[in-house]
């Protein structure tokens, strides 16, 4: 009886293991379980864009299984707390025109986002505020200085009647700077006072000082606080001119 059944036992047993080592091949497929790279260029923080013009938002993201058009793009005019849509759905050309809007501040950022097949997002927000503001005048030009009875300096110039970009426009006022250095960066030089005319008298200067080298800038003032912030400056003396455009600006320069 024994031998009878050690041959079906040993049949079954082949049997068994020609089961187990059956298999079958699966399609080939592509696991990613890494987040697009991402890198926002422009704007970062720190520039200055004039409403009207049109400025080259720019990145670079790269992604092995990138999604295609799954670039979005923000703005934000409130240092971030909110942001307005820009763009939906677009290309990852690495570049995307902005005409920037007529929202003048001081705390405009961006935002930019991809995002893979698998489902990964990445997005990257300016790293700092830029400016927005609108097109300034132009520098006056023919800036003469006349002493008078040997301790008045009266300072003159040319009306500004265009903007930076040669458009016409009227300034609201001229704001004059100082310093005994003929500095090139206005940051070094400081805050006179403010004019509506097309001269300034810098009194007793000529008692005291030797030389004195002078720097004047129109401005026009498109807001309340703008007004507000003028006037406050108007009332500063001495004051460095980096100072003086943290007031002008809001206390963001």
């Amino acid at each position: 009886m024994k031998k009878a059944l050690l041959p079906a036992l040993l049949s079954g047993w082949v049997c068994l293991a020609f089961a187990l080592s059956g298999y079958a091949d699966t399609e080939l497929f592509t696991l990613d379980t890494v987040p697009p790279e991402l890198q926002l260029h422009s704007p970062n923080g720190g520039e200055l864009w004039y409403i009207g013009d049109t400025h080259d938002i720019t990145w670079t993201a790269s992604d092995t299984n990138l999604t295609p058009n799954s670039v979005y793009l923000w703005y934000s005019v409130n240092g971030g707390l909110e942001y307005l849509s820009l763009a939906e759905a677009i290309a990852n050309s690495g570049s995307h025109p902005w005409e920037i809007p007529a929202v003048q501040t001081n705390l405009a950022r961006v935002r930019v986002r991809v995002s893979d097949d698998f489902g990964y997002i990445t997005q990257k927000t300016s790293l700092a505020n830029f400016t927005i503001s609108y097109v300034p005048p132009a520098e006056p030009e023919g800036v003469l200085v006349d002493i008078l009875n040997g301790l008045d300096a009266v300072i003159s110039w040319q009306p500004v009647t265009q903007t930076i970009y040669g458009t016409p426009i009227t300034p609201d006022g001229y704001i004059v700077l100082y310093n005994e250095t003929p500095y090139e960066d206005e940051q070094f030089f400081y805050f006179l006072g403010r004019t509506f005319t097309t001269s300034y008298t810098h009194h007793d200067v000529a008692e005291f000082r030797d030389q004195m080298f002078y720097r004047v800038v129109a401005y026009k003032y498109y807001r309340d606080e703008d007004f507000t912030r003028l006037e406050l400056l108007a009332g500063e003396r001495s004051l460095p001119w980096g100072e003086a455009l943290l007031l002008l600006t809001g206390g963001v320069k």
